[in-house]
């Protein structure tokens, strides 16, 4: 989607011009300070939470381009090398044709001569970047080091990208034509052989003496296993003078990070994680600060002057129904805690949207889904999750305005409009679900999509009890599992697998009830509750469901039951952390 006039534009970070990039990235809340270090950064998570833009916003053409803005001179202290991995020239098979040893070598030196190229090009777009340097000089001893001539008549950096394109042409015709399954192209380069020599020899240029070479690495989960462990092999370099690594992985599929000789590289020791999709849990959580400064980032390209909750505003109905629900609720807190302050506010906040929900009529159309936090709420702590129905909501504004004449300046979304489209949106993420995701999703079977139905399914339902009865927490909407084994979970992870691939299920790390441990706990896609009529505010809590209970309801579509007494016991708070 890269419809520049709606200001929701949802497309790839790649997709969008650098200006676009810079305007619309808000480094506030999102760790993106974490990548101007010389440490090693591994970003993961899922697609559309950020990560190619994060590495897009630190690299070196955009930050030029702000430094220019900024009227300051280049900041060649960081230059950060974007290097996609989604791309022809990283997925490269060859090394199908060949031995496992013989295949190691080769994806290394198909990844490392991407590398080089993207070098690079980075450094062909720096400015005055060979000002005082000795060309001639640089060029002699690269062609030394390569053993190897580069291309005459053209500049330095522009003749080393010729220089890569060449090479990888001559890789592919030498294992191609070759007759013998096991054949060997004998110029393969590994990452000490070409990286490394090239960036130290870039410090004979005036500009680069000092600088540190960031490399962005976006996707790598497109990495094949051999690549990937030359990646974690390079992380292991304990020197982070001259470059680091920062690295964008989905959480699916699952990768072990393993070196090339077998070795793991360590959190903390040889890298830093970040886990770049956040629970939103309030408005001023860190995920929804990120999301009100993002949308107003992007309101100020549009010169749109409202606040983000001012262009989604909450109905009026809504208002006075959870403000009469609200009371109902506070009296009824009043009488059971009477001068307990304390316990009459944590009542009416875990019971009064319940009461809105609990009490609408049966003939009632489904519940009102408006204003920013809702929209918040729904992306389930993903980026594109949020702009997705936003920029849907903008459009059918645009829509209506050209219907009725008037001009296509749109001040807000209106309420009704908000809710038409959640519901349309979510209504076809359960079409999907129900009738296209072995269609869509790698190793999904037909079996195994009714199954994830079904889970979906009867979690609705669950969930859908617990906010019609008098529970603790009725409007919990995540859950932990308990009673697992690795023979029960098996099944259930192949299928929590297929919806996180489908983004319809995250999965995330949290406190425990025991002190000090983590556990997982799994978070459906809020976009779903809509149709069923849930709240996808939910709550900072996750109900305990029985692994047998979540695989017969997946295969057998049984209801997961719940016990109303001692409820409070299979729950527990968010602690805030993620």
């Amino acid at each position: 989607m890269t419809d520049h006039r709606n200001p929701f534009v949802f497309a790839g970070a790649n997709d969008l011009p650098l200006e676009m990039v810079l305007d619309y990235y808000n480094e506030d809340f999102n760790y993106s300070r974490f990548i101007q270090s010389k440490r090693n950064i591994l970003l993961i998570g899922e697609r559309g939470c950020g990560k190619s833009m994060t590495l897009l916003y630190n690299s070196w053409p955009l930050r030029l381009m702000k430094a220019e803005r900024d009227a300051v001179p280049p900041p060649f202290e960081h230059i950060g090398v974007y290097v996609p991995c989604n791309t022809p020239l990283i997925h490269k098979a060859e090394y199908e044709l060949v031995s496992d040893f013989r295949a190691a070598l080769l994806s290394e030196h198909s990844l490392v001569v991407s590398l080089l190229f993207e070098v690079a090009k980075t450094l062909s777009g720096a400015h005055d970047i060979m000002e005082g340097a000795d060309e001639s000089s640089l060029r002699s001893r690269l062609e030394f080091i390569l053993d190897d001539q580069l291309p005459e008549g053209v500049p330095f950096f522009q003749g080393i990208q010729d220089f890569a394109q060449r090479v990888n042409l001559k890789t592919q015709q030498a294992v191609s034509d070759d007759q013998s399954p096991d054949v060997m192209y004998e110029g393969t380069y590994s990452f000490s052989s070409l990286i490394v020599p090239f960036l130290g020899l870039t410090r004979s240029i005036p500009a680069l003496e000092k600088t540190h070479f960031m490399i962005l690495i976006d996707d790598a989960h497109y990495l094949n296993p051999h690549q990937l462990g030359s990646l974690c092999s390079w992380i292991a370099y304990r020197d982070h003078s001259l470059f680091s690594f920062k690295i964008a992985m989905a959480n699916i599929p699952k990768r072990k990070l393993h070196t090339t000789s077998g070795g793991s590289i360590l959190e903390g020791h040889d890298y830093l994680r970040l886990d770049m999709v956040q629970p939103f849990q309030n408005e001023i959580s860190d995920f929804g600060r990120l999301a009100e400064g993002l949308i107003r980032k992007r309101f100020k390209r549009f010169e749109i002057k409202a606040s983000p909750d001012e262009f989604f505003p909450v109905s009026e109905q809504l208002k006075q129904d959870l403000a009469s629900s609200e009371a109902v609720v506070r009296e009824e807190a009043e009488e059971r805690y009477a001068g307990n302050s304390r316990r009459v506010a944590d009542y009416v906040y875990k019971y009064k949207r319940a009461h809105y929900f609990k009490n609408r009529s049966p003939r009632a159309n489904r519940p009102e889904y408006s204003g920013f936090t809702t929209l918040a709420f729904l992306s389930t702590g993903v980026i594109r999750n949020l702009l997705i129905p936003a920029h849907a909501m903008y459009d059918k504004m645009l829509s209506h305005a050209s219907m009725e004449g008037a001009p296509a300046k749109i001040e807000c979304v209106l309420p009704n409009v908000q809710s038409e489209v959640i519901l349309e949106q979510s209504g076809k993420l359960w079409d999907w679900l129900r009738n296209g995701i072995d269609q869509n999703i790698v190793g999904c079977s037909s079996e195994d999509a009714r199954r994830c139905y079904q889970l979906l399914d009867q979690l609705a339902i669950h969930f859908r009890a617990r906010l019609l009865q008098h529970v603790s927490e009725p409007r919990a909407n995540s859950f932990t599992i308990s009673s697992h084994t690795q023979a029960n979970m098996s099944d259930l992870n192949r299928l929590f697998d297929i919806l996180q691939e489908a983004q319809l299920l995250y999965v995330r790390s949290g406190s425990a009830k025991d002190k000090g441990k983590r556990e997982w706990y799994y978070v459906p896609n809020r976009l779903l509750w809509p149709e069923r009529g849930l709240d996808p505010h939910g709550q900072h809590a996750r109900v305990s469901l029985r692994a047998p209970e979540l695989w017969a309801a997946a295969d057998l579509n049984k209801p997961i039951p719940f016990l109303r007494k001692r409820d409070a016991e299979n729950l527990e708070l968010f602690d805030g952390a993620s």
